[in-house]
């Protein structure tokens, strides 16, 4: 019952995944007038069981209008756990998400938050 539990929690948040993709889950601002976006691209549940997804996260700078100065075309791959402790994983380094900290403090803690708060139904 737990697994399948977990499994129908995975394809949920996957299916979150899906539906925002390309949506930016952490906005930086450089003095107005331009901004970088980080966004996920694509995700699922991780093939590492110590975490919970694997994404794939996009990064686009901005005008201080909304025009697309720059595009990113690289994958940059990054695991997350939900679970204490929290954490993420890019390349082979994992860094330690603090949960308390507040939105748009840190883009790590912001994709931790996007994956690991965001209302299931």
């Amino acid at each position: 019952m737990r697994r399948v539990l977990l499994s129908l929690i995975l394809f949920t948040q996957s299916a979150l995944i899906a539906a925002a993709s390309g949506l930016a889950f952490h906005t930086a601002s450089f003095g107005g007038s331009r901004s970088i976006s980080l966004s996920l691209a694509e995700g699922g549940p991780a093939r590492d069981p110590a975490f919970d997804f694997d994404v794939v996260i996009t990064l686009s700078e901005f005008d201080g209008g909304g025009s697309v100065l720059y595009r990113d075309g690289g994958r940059h791959k990054a695991s997350v756990r939900c679970i204490s402790p929290a954490m993420v994983r890019i390349n082979s380094a994992d860094y330690a998400i603090d949960v308390s900290m507040p939105p748009g403090a840190d883009w790590k803690h912001d994709l931790w938050a996007a994956l690991c708060t965001a209302p299931v139904s």
